[in-house]
Formats: structure tokens, C-alpha cells, sequence
């Protein structure tokens, strides 16, 4: 079990996004809070959505004067395989779970258990499936324990969840980005808070110019040229390969189109080689799709150009908890076509600021209709900007945890 290291980030900083009503009602819940000793446990401190949120999250909390812990488990290659069963599983994936894997989940949490400590913490913050056997192996104390899990387990894999159920009465709620997430796992208390980004970060803040310049030309990118993208994880449920049908399909008719897909590599995800592998495959010799990771030395920046100036982002998920790319993308004022599953409809408003999809046809003439059309890639952009701004920036997410530390305990 690692601690990890935090940089400063103030909360004055991000008041200039908050309309005063909400400025008001922050201040007035870090009175309530002030002094709570609060840890937040996951599986990785680089790549993918949570641990990019607990980056920002994490230090905001301290800067409201919570004595705030992020700790990381540290585990073999067998258990983060295993966990990424798992986390396809509660998906729905079918798979089984064998006593070695039991053996391997269990022993490892214990392992990490063990190296928590002593402190009296006021609120234990569980992230996702990979550390939820801790407080089987850590008395916690007075502690109020908390389950956030990021994905949708509503039509789980029952051998997965009934194995996972017997740590349930530990905990003393959950949070869902959508209640019906939690499907039956049998929480005492559901709490339902969407994910965010932080406007601040170099994956989302505006780049100068030189910046976007050195960006593209990173990417190999012809700015002249129409170009969709799509950002996420190398994960099945993304379908990726689907996504380059669309591009296959559009180019007919846009015969310079370019295509981008970034995916970050996490040290919990070793299936994303594998995903990566069958993308570069099925890519072929195309020189105007271009497949870039973090190991290409592709990072925020990077991601951040990509999403700036493409005409249209694609998020194509067939399961999603929430894909976080989608408001990053809304953020930057670029027209989203996302699956119609999982957190994507919060977001999307469908012909509002993008379009929702249930199939590559219907992903190929959403893309069509805004390629097609300047005036209404400029009004789905502006229209999303507002609605990010709104719902789904890193300060509402602040208020929703501090809200709930207030409650419990």
C-alpha cells in the first residue's frame, strides 16, 4: 500500500467557473467539514478516469481543511488480471470465478491491509472492486465506510457479485454515478454523484498556440482536414473496432477524413495491449488513422489538442459507467456521438450538444449530419461547453462529497 504524493491546487482558483448562488453554498459546507480525517483507497495513481479525478479531488479537499489520505494497493500482475475479469464481469461479461481467483483477491487485500495503519479516519473512501475486501482485514474503527464504484453493475455476472456481497454489510453506503448502477448488491444507503473534470488540468485548460501547434504536428495532424477522434481506454466495451467502421464508412464520402484514437494504458488494465494490438490489426496500413498511447510520449496536452480540434468526438461504448472523455470533449466545445448507455446520456443531450447512438449506422449519420453542417458543429459545441460548466466540473463534484461527509457522520 502506497501513499501518494499531492500537489497544492486552491479552490479559489476554480471560483471563476461557479455561479455565486454555488460559491455561497461550498464555503458554507467546508464550515461543516473542516478538520474530518477522511482516506481514499484505489487500485492506481496513473491512468484512467479515477485516478485522474482523485488528483484534482483529493488536494481540493485538503485545501478545505480535510485531513485527507490517498492510498494505492499494490498487487502482482495475476490480481490486476483477475480485477479486470472482474470489472468486465459485474459489466455483465460471462466468465467464472475460481477458488484460486478467491484465493489471489483475498490474500492480496490482506496483504494490503496490513500496511494501512493505524489512524482514526472519520470517512474510508473504497474506490471500484479491486480494494473492496479491505475492511474484511483492517478495523477501521468509528470509521464510516464508503463503496464508490465507477461502473454500472446493474446486470452483473452473479457468480461475481455474490462472491463480492458477503463485504456489503462493512460498509455504511455506497456511492453510484446512477442509483440503478448498484443493481443488487443490497447497499444499505445509495448515493448518486456523477464523475467530473478539472477545467485546470492540462488535459482541459485552453493551450496557446504554440502549445496546439506542437500538439498536432505530434499527432500528425492536418488541420485542413475533417478529423473525428475518439478517447478512451483500449477496453472492448469502448468498441473501438466500431468506431472504425464509422471512420471506414464516412471516408467514402469524405475522402480526406482523419481518424485519432488515444487510449492511456493503466497499470490495472493489462488487457488494453491486447485491445491495442487487435486496433492496430484492423487499422491496417491506413496512414490517416492514427493510434496513439502515454508510451507514445502522448499525454494531456496531447489529448487535449485532439479533442480541441477535431470536428466531432466519438465515444461508441456499448457499457459505460460514465466516460469522463465525453465532458472533456463538450468542455472544448466540440460536438459529442456517444453510445446511449451508461452515464453518456447525462451528458449528451441529445440535439442539444451532440447526438446519442445505438449502432454504428446510426454513429456513421450522426457524424455525417455534423460534418456536414459548420453552424450546427458551432452551436452542439457551444451548447455542451454550458452544460459541462454547469453539472459536470470538478467543484460540484467537491460539494457533492462534502455534502456527504456532513450526513454521515
Amino acid at each position: 500500500m502506497k501513499t501518494v504524493q499531492l500537489t497544492r491546487k486552491r479552490i479559489n482558483d476554480y471560483l471563476e467557473f461557479m455561479d455565486q448562488e454555488k460559491r455561497e453554498e461550498l464555503f458554507s459546507l467546508i464550515d461543516k467539514v473542516k478538520g474530518l480525517k477522511v482516506l481514499h483507497i484505489n487500485a492506481t495513481a496513473f491512468g484512467g478516469g479515477v485516478a485522474e479525478i482523485l488528483h484534482t479531488l483529493v488536494p481540493l479537499m485538503k485545501d478545505a481543511g480535510i485531513d485527507v489520505e490517498w492510498k494505492v494497493m499494490e498487487a502482482e500482475k495475476d490480481f490486476y488480471e483477475f480485477t479486470k475479469r472482474m470489472h468486465n464481469a459485474l459489466q455483465g461479461k460471462n466468465d467464472i470465478i475460481y477458488d484460486h481467483d478467491k484465493e489471489n483477491f483475498l490474500g492480496t487485500a490482506k496483504k494490503n491491509a496490513s500496511e494501512i495503519g493505524d489512524k482514526d479516519y472519520d470517512v474510508v473512501i473504497i474506490h471500484d472492486p479491486q480494494p473492496f475486501a479491505l475492511p474484511a482485514f483492517h478495523d477501521f474503527g468509528k470509521a464510516k465506510i464508503v463503496w464508490r464504484c465507477h461502473i454500472d453493475t446493474s446486470t452483473p455476472n452473479n457468480q461475481y457479485l455474490e462472491f463480492l456481497k458477503q463485504f456489503v454489510p462493512r460498509y455504511s453506503c455506497s456511492i453510484f454515478t446512477l442509483e440503478s448502477y448498484a443493481g443488487e448488491f443490497g447497499f444499505p444507503e445509495i448515493r448518486e454523484i456523477a464523475p467530473s473534470i478539472d477545467p485546470l488540468s492540462d488535459k482541459n485548460r485552453d493551450l496557446t498556440y504554440e502549445e496546439l501547434k506542437r500538439a498536432c504536428n505530434k499527432l500528425k495532424i492536418v488541420a485542413e482536414k475533417p478529423l473525428i477522434t475518439q478517447v478512451s481506454r483500449f477496453d472492448p466495451w469502448k468498441d473501438p473496432l466500431g468506431v472504425i467502421d464509422v471512420y471506414r464508412e464516412l471516408k467514402k464520402t469524405y475522402s480526406e477524413l482523419q481518424l485519432l484514437m488515444i487510449g492511456s494504458m493503466a497499470s490495472d488494465d493489462p488487457e488494453g495491449w491486447q485491445i491495442y494490438e487487435d486496433i492496430l490489426r484492423y487499422a491496417g496500413r491506413d496512414y490517416d488513422v492514427g493510434v496513439y498511447t502515454n508510451f507514445h510520449d502522448v499525454g494531456n496536452i496531447e489529448v487535449n489538442a485532439a479533442q480541441k480540434v477535431s470536428d466531432v468526438v466519438l465515444q461508441k461504448s456499448l457499457r459505460e459507467g460514465f466516460a469522463l472523455t465525453v465532458s472533456e470533449a463538450l468542455w472544448k466545445g466540440t460536438p459529442v456521438v456517444g453510445g446511449n448507455v451508461g452515464g453518456i446520456p447525462l451528458q449528451i443531450k441529445d440535439n442539444h450538444n451532440g447526438y446519442l447512438i445505438s449502432s454504428t449506422e446510426e454513429a456513421v449519420e450522426a457524424t455525417r449530419k455534423i460534418l456536414s453542417d459548420d453552424d450546427l458543429k458551432r452551436k452542439l459545441g457551444e451548447n455542451g461547453k454550458e452544460v459541462v460548466r454547469k453539472e459536470f466540473l470538478i467543484t460540484r463534484h467537491l460539494m457533492d462529497y462534502l455534502k456527504l461527509f456532513n450526513d454521515i457522520v
